[in-house]
Order: structure tokens, then sequence, then C-alpha cells
């Protein structure tokens, strides 16, 4: 079965190859209030990180991508950037310190509605960045390497958030048509997924290897390595040329009696838009 880290190593190879002190001022009770000027230097003393983020060291053996970082209204984006192309790496919140002066750090939470669907992104449930020296640093783990990204800021605007509703650029098309429900060899009950597969791309290839299908009950992914009678299961390996299409069925096997969302995205997207998606009864 591909799975979510499996399709990650190999695109993040395909990407190979080309804040903590919080200063308190206190007042005891003999002491006068500050003044004007003084409350509006502190002000001014407190950072900003809004902006736009971009990696300055490397990053990290045998890796040739970069990342990048855009902060706004209390979230962090991080992206891996190769050769122009961006790739979701983390999403979260950026609440810094209410003291946020001089060097300082803060723990972001993961935003799963966008990282869980991304093939470059991290499954941490939190990250910690630390700014320090004008710099912005954090833990980055790929191809078996840990480094310390360090990020500086290019500029106190940022970009524009891509549009949710862009659309996909993908070499291949994708449609989920239905489901049946059968038995594997051992009796264990199977829901078998149809997909509609065409190639759109300029060069040969297969469903196999252009497509990452996956189907899950209450959020764990199911195995899709079941033995099905009356399946061509040669189908997904069938090479199609530019603009053919062929009719695929994927077996997984149930876990319970739970719902069954099945997801399609593109093996070696960059951004893990899903081609298609829809959920399935398994009582009816």
């Amino acid at each position: 079965m591909r799975t979510r880290s499996t399709a990650t190593i190999a695109i993040a190879a395909v990407l190979a190859l080309g804040l903590a002190g919080c200063a308190s001022d206190s007042m005891d009770s003999g002491t006068t209030a500050a003044s004007p000027a003084a409350a509006t230097s502190q002000e001014a003393a407190r950072r900003d990180l809004t902006g736009e983020w971009e990696q300055t060291g490397a990053a990290g053996e045998g890796n040739a991508s970069i990342q990048s970082a855009t902060i706004v209204d209390d979230t962090i984006t991080v992206y891996w950037i190769n050769d122009g192309e961006k790739a979701l790496y983390w999403a979260g919140t950026a609440e810094l310190p209410e003291s946020a002066e001089g060097s300082f750090t803060f723990d972001s939470e993961n935003d799963t509605s966008k990282t869980d669907t991304a093939l470059l992104a991290s499954s941490d449930n939190t990250k910690t960045f630390t700014f320090e020296g004008e710099t912005l640093s954090y833990e980055v783990s790929a191809l078996g390497t840990t480094w310390t990204a360090e990020l500086q800021q290019t500029s106190s605007t940022p970009a524009a958030a891509p549009a949710a509703d862009e659309p996909s650029t993908s070499d291949v098309a994708v449609t989920i048509g239905g489901a049946s429900f059968s038995e594997d060899y051992e009796g264990a009950p199977v829901i078998v997924v149809d997909f509609e597969f065409t190639n759109g791309s300029e060069e040969t290839t297969n469903f196999m290897t252009s497509t990452q299908p996956q189907a899950f009950q209450g959020g764990v992914e199911l195995d899709s390595y079941a033995y099905v009678e009356d399946i061509d299961s040669s189908a997904t390996m069938t090479d199609l040329k530019p603009g053919a299409s062929i009719s695929v069925q994927v077996p997984f096997t149930l876990r319970d009696e739970s719902p069954v969302m099945v997801e399609v995205s593109e093996l070696f997207s960059l951004d893990g838009a899903l081609l298609d998606s829809q959920e399935f009864d398994v009582t009816q």
C-alpha cells in the first residue's frame, strides 16, 4: 500500500534533485507610572513578525530545497521551495508572547485541515519557533536528516494566500464512480472502489504510478492489499497513451461498519490537492 509517508519520501527525492526569555517590568508602590513617551517606546520594542521570511542557510545534506514562511493574522505557513515550485510543509498558529522583545519562542499548533492532504507536510502536532538576532529558526526533518532552518525576513507585507478554488494543474484526471462490497480470500469484509482514470499528460503512464488512492474509517487509513476474486488488479498497472482512459477497481479491507472516506490525489503533486473524494455508507 502506498502510504502518505511513502509518497512524501518519493517527492522529497525529486526535490533533492534539482524566540527564550520575556522581559517584565515591575514597579513598587513608590514608583510613579510610566510616562506616555516611555509607554510608546515599550510598545515599539515589541517585535511584529508579520510578513515574508526566507531560508538563508543550508537545507540539510542531500536536499536542494529551501523553505520560506508567511506570517499573518496569528498564523504561520511554511513552504518547501524548489525551482520556483511551492509545497506546503507547515500550517499552524503563531501566537507570540505578550512581551515579544529581543529573543523569544512560540509553539505553533498544526492546522491538520491543511497539512493532512499535503504530501510534504510535517505530521508533528506542534512545532517550536525561535526568534533571535533577526532570525526565525525551527527544526526540520526530511530524508532521514534533521537540521535547523534559519529564515530572515524579506518583507513586512505578507504575500497573498493562494486562492482556495484555484484549479488543479494535474496531468491526470481521476473520478470515483462508486463502490461495492465483497470479501477477500480470508473472508474479511472489503469495499471495492471504482475509479475512472484518464491520462492527460504527454507521456505514457498508468494508474498505479500516477495516483495515490486512499480509504479511511474514523480517520485511520485502510489496507489496500486485499485480494478479491473477479477484480482485474492488472488494470492499475496498464499503461495508457496520452488522452486514453481506463476503469480501475481498488479493494480496501474494512475495519468496522463506520463510513468510509475515499480520497485520490496525484502521486507526485507538490500541493497534495485531491483529485476526487467520496464517502460511502458501509451499512447499506
